[in-house]
């Protein structure tokens, strides 16, 4: 790669505040991560609570898997970061 195409790439990149700017906002884990968090045998429940349209709000991916963005599941249970 020649140095010219390596700093066009860098300038794209993401800074470290950025980076860290998103990281206070958003942190995305599965259902299964999740359901450890809070002590669950497994995540039964929240599937459940999101069959009902209840529970935590949750983001799928364009295969369908489902994540929840940690920051936000804490901030609804009161839990300050």
């Amino acid at each position: 790669m020649n140095l010219e195409l390596a700093h066009k790439l860098k300038d794209r990149c993401l800074s470290d505040a950025a980076l860290a700017d998103i990281s206070t906002r958003a942190l995305l884990v599965s259902s299964q991560q999740l359901a450890k968090i809070l002590g669950k045998k497994d995540d039964t429940s929240l599937r459940c609570s999101r069959s009902n349209k209840t529970g935590f709000r949750f983001y799928k991916d364009k295969q369908g898997n489902i994540y929840y963005n940690l920051i936000e599941v804490f901030g609804e249970l009161g839990i300050k970061l």
